[in-house]
């Protein structure tokens, strides 16, 4: 790690349709816009070859000799029961995540719902902007957890129009909480399911926690700590 690297920012950083907000310090912009690049790559040109890793809703088996990177995101969105694509926003993430997270003591990074965040002192995220009727509402992110990766409903415009709840995940990677995330907006689009969608979370394993907030309260699940 250099002595003198430059005080952390926000910068952005877009590969094709995703745009990533990272906060670290500036000088490690490019290396990050590089390696979120290569596994973009690497990622649609397994896609083009094999069909259902692109495509699939469900758990898909690939080779033995496929890269490690297409068998770790395969691993991952079985555990939650669903298809690997569910998985590519949070995983790129993770992908630059891990690599600040080696040389910085202090990060985020972020896209359209999906965190890695690795923090220096207990930090707020909020996960739910209230209305007129009630304040919004924050998660806790403890760094004596470690490194955590988050999936919320706020601030992501693909949810469900029926989906009348909030959703929280927080999981040991951001593309297990990105997995988890999308098998239980699936659960929450029908009637009177928030105590099935907690009991499915609670089952993933690498799932540290989540939040269902409803109408009428909030449903908690696991380990996870929030404030307004």
């Amino acid at each position: 790690m250099p002595l003198f690297r430059k005080k952390a920012s926000t910068f952005e950083i877009a590969i094709q349709d995703t745009v990533m907000r990272i906060t670290a310090p500036p000088d490690l912009s490019e290396e990050c816009r590089a390696l979120a690049l290569q596994f973009w790559e690497q990622l649609n040109a397994y896609g083009a070859r094999d069909h259902r890793f692109r495509t699939g809703r469900g758990p898909v088996e690939v080779p033995e000799d496929a890269p490690a990177m297409i068998r770790e995101i395969a691993e991952t969105a079985a555990v939650a029961g669903v298809g690997p694509s569910f998985t590519f926003q949070g995983a790129m993430i993770d992908r630059v995540g891990a690599f600040l997270a080696e040389r910085v003591g202090e990060l985020v990074v972020s896209t359209g719902g999906n965190y890695f965040i690795v923090p220096r002192k207990r930090t707020k995220l909020t996960v739910f902007h209230g209305d007129e009727m009630g304040e919004g509402l924050a998660l806790v992110v403890d760094p004596a957890k470690g490194p955590l990766g988050v999936f919320t409903t706020y601030g992501r415009s693909n949810v469900p129009a029926n989906l009348e709840h909030g959703l929280v995940v927080t999981a040991s990677s951001c593309a297990l909480a990105d997995a988890a995330g999308a098998f239980a907006l699936g659960i929450l689009s029908k009637p009177d399911s928030v105590r099935d969608a907690l009991a499915y979370l609670q089952g993933v394993r690498g799932v540290r926690g989540a939040v269902v907030i409803g109408a009428d309260g909030i449903g908690l699940a696991g380990g996870v700590e929030i404030a307004a």
